[in-house]
């Protein structure tokens, strides 16, 4: 790396993080939302077990951007008097992920400060995910686990008691959560569709177990293991990927994919709103790649190192 060019880069992205983020509000407002809606309009009769399932994770997936930027500061930017809606919005965004918002912060810090770097970073739990389906689904319930695990074992211990009550309120609006969903097939929300027992544990099982975890798996996947693979590269700048897809399909991929596939971006500069990491990576991308950033371009079906 090049320490002016690199101190030049950052100067250049402290211009995009200086606006209060108002897309990201929008996104936990309307997937906090759709986490409680989704499964109401099932059990009522007014969506498909199959669409609901769908939704849910979709809903899942698209949730953990406002909790990964809460947890950067990333949504009040330069306004600290807003600091209190960046909080705000990671305690809604943790109850749909199942996941504290103080116990991921913690969390994803040591993924940050430990990228790759083996057992020191807890999100390489994921890097065995591709070898079967069962893997895939044992990586999402440990990276979750994660969130708990280092939690207790390092804060616990040393945080006041505000911290210590503001974790157990999470986990108990988190398990509450749950609760009230696993209460709208019994009426809840009024009738429900079918009184069929078969009928009410396929919608049950698929809505709110299958779709959640659906969701996360895929998030795992594309925030977590494929921008990090081999997973065995530290040093910032060259340990995160960027993929970037055919300039005819490069909007729809990247804003299907919540813009990680830009995910180098976020690791160089974590304070960076989501939606602005492309038109950072595209406006300076010729001293980006100069500093070792990965960076691939599909090749026929396959992804191919450019850089």
């Amino acid at each position: 790396m090049n320490a002016k060019e690199v101190k030049y880069l950052k100067q250049v992205a402290n211009g995009y993080c200086d606006r209060l983020a108002w897309p990201t509000v929008l996104l936990v407002s309307a997937t906090f939302a759709l986490f409680f809606l989704i499964p109401a309009l099932v059990f009522r009769g007014y969506l498909p077990i199959w669409l609901g399932t769908i939704g849910m994770a979709v809903a899942t997936y698209a949730n953990y951007t406002a909790l990964h930027e809460a947890v950067h500061g990333a949504i009040c930017g330069a306004r600290q008097e807003l600091r209190w809606l960046n909080e705000l919005v990671g305690h809604l965004a943790a109850i749909p992920m199942g996941t504290p918002f103080l116990g991921h912060r913690h969390e994803h810090f040591l993924h940050h400060n430990h990228t790759n770097a083996g057992e020191k970073d807890p999100d390489i739990d994921c890097a065995n995910m591709t070898e079967s389906p069962w893997k895939a689904i044992v990586a999402a319930g440990k990276l979750t686990a994660n969130n708990y695990k280092v939690f207790l074992r390092d804060r616990w211990p040393v945080v006041d008691l505000r911290q210590k009550l503001v974790f157990s309120a999470e986990i108990l609006a988190i398990v509450l959560a749950r609760v009230v969903l696993l209460a709208m097939p019994f009426g809840l929300v009024g009738p429900v569709a079918s009184s069929d027992p078969l009928w009410l544990m396929n919608a049950t099982l698929w809505v709110l177990v299958a779709g959640p975890v659906i969701g996360i798996v895929v998030l795992i996947y594309l925030f977590a293991y494929l921008v990090h693979v081999p997973h065995k590269v530290e040093g910032k700048f060259i340990d995160t990927s960027v993929y970037e897809p055919p300039a005819a399909l490069r909007t729809l991929v990247t804003w299907l994919w919540g813009f990680q596939n830009y995910h180098g971006i976020h690791h160089a500069f974590p304070r960076v709103p989501w939606y602005r990491y492309r038109a950072l990576f595209e406006a300076e991308k010729e001293l980006i790649l100069r500093q070792g950033m990965p960076t691939h371009q599909l090749s026929g079906y396959r992804w191919q190192r450019v850089n």
